[in-house]
This record gives C-alpha cells, sequence and structure tokens, in this order.
C-alpha cells in the first residue's frame, strides 16, 4: 500500500498547478479539491494509473461552505432580517455561480478522474473510511485500486489523502468496519510512517 496524505493551513497555498495538465479547470476546484489533485499528482509522480483502474473518494462535510459565506453578507451589509423570503429573494441572487458549483459533493472524484482519464469502476462516497475499504475489497480489478478522501474544515484548513490499496490489504485494515470519517485513515496512515 502506497499513501500520500497532505494538510494544508488556510494562509498556505496548495501547489496545485505543479499537478494538473487542466490548468483553466482549477479555478472550479475547492481547497480540499486542490489537496487531492496534489496528493495524486504526489503519488503516481511521473506515471499514470491505467484508466480502467478503479478509484473510489469519499468526501467529508464541508465545515463552511462558501455559498453560506455570500448569502450571510448579503443579510449582514444590508441590515436584513432574516427570513425565507429574503434568503430566496436577496441572498441567493448574491451568490456567485462558482459557489453554487463548489457545493457539488463528488468536485473532487470528478476532476481527479478527468485528469487521470479514469474511466473503471468508480464511486463518490460520503461515508466513513469502511465504505472505501469495503468498495475496494469488492472490486474485481486485477490490481491494486485508488482511494483517497478530502475534507474541508470551516477555517479555510484542506486535507486530504490518496492511496494504491489491493483488496487484501483493505480487508486487513483496522478501520474495515469503523465508523469513522474516511480522511482519518490517511492522516492515521500518515502519522504511523512518521513514527
Amino acid at each position: 500500500m502506497e499513501i500520500i496524505y497532505k494538510r494544508y493551513l488556510p494562509s498556505e497555498e496548495i501547489p496545485v498547478y505543479d499537478h494538473v495538465s487542466r490548468r483553466k479547470l482549477v479555478k472550479y476546484y475547492t481547497r480540499d479539491t486542490m489537496a487531492a489533485v496534489v496528493c495524486m499528482g504526489l503519488l503516481f509522480k511521473d506515471q499514470k494509473p491505467a484508466s480502467d483502474t478503479p478509484f473510489y473518494f469519499s468526501t467529508s462535510e464541508t465545515q463552511m461552505l462558501d455559498y453560506y459565506k455570500d448569502a450571510c453578507k448579503v443579510f449582514d451589509q444590508n441590515n436584513i432580517p432574516f427570513s425565507s423570503f429574503h434568503f430566496i429573494e436577496k441572498a441567493v441572487p448574491a451568490i456567485s455561480p462558482l459557489s453554487h458549483f463548489k457545493t457539488m459533493r463528488n468536485m473532487a472524484h470528478c476532476f481527479i478522474s478527468i485528469e487521470y482519464g479514469l474511466k473503471g469502476d468508480n464511486a463518490a462516497l460520503l461515508g466513513p473510511a469502511s465504505g472505501l475499504l469495503a468498495s475496494t475489497m469488492l472490486s474485481d480489478y486485477n490490481g491494486a485500486v485508488i482511494i483517497g478522501a478530502a475534507k474541508l474544515h470551516a477555517d479555510g484548513t484542506a486535507e486530504a489523502g490518496i492511496a494504491k490499496i489491493t483488496p487484501r490489504e483493505a480487508a486487513l485494515e483496522p478501520m474495515l468496519g469503523s465508523n469513522q470519517e474516511a480522511i482519518l485513515f490517511f492522516r492515521e496512515h500518515s502519522f504511523n510512517k512518521m513514527l
């Protein structure tokens, strides 16, 4: 098993441009998507995985979306009392179209698949680490599967992990059957690797 895990603090620039060929798409990336793309780039360096390689990716709950920040500014800057009517009438039109796009939960999975031409069995998951591991175990692919996870924190901290893992390795993982969020699998393996 090979794992790459990265964590970027709110003030840190994420070196995403070092790992993409489709630079025009980066404007659509969230910080957690950028972190995931960097991890994928570091894991595969000069090689690309076979296009039929299965790819399973879990996105955690985003703790604060730009969508809500844009809406809150409307109420704050204009001293408008909050109501459902005002939200629809005043706030929604003020929200950037890019913010709407960035709320899609499969963003990282899609952009990595596009960048690497991954067309094999794949799934965007919204569950714990056990979902990634179970998907790997159920894969009938002959070789290592790619799994990943990302999380965007309320303060702008972004973390992500990508791994190549075989069904046998997944079956032996202690997190199989656990309810812990997927990013913890990568965080813990990275921590254990440092020890």
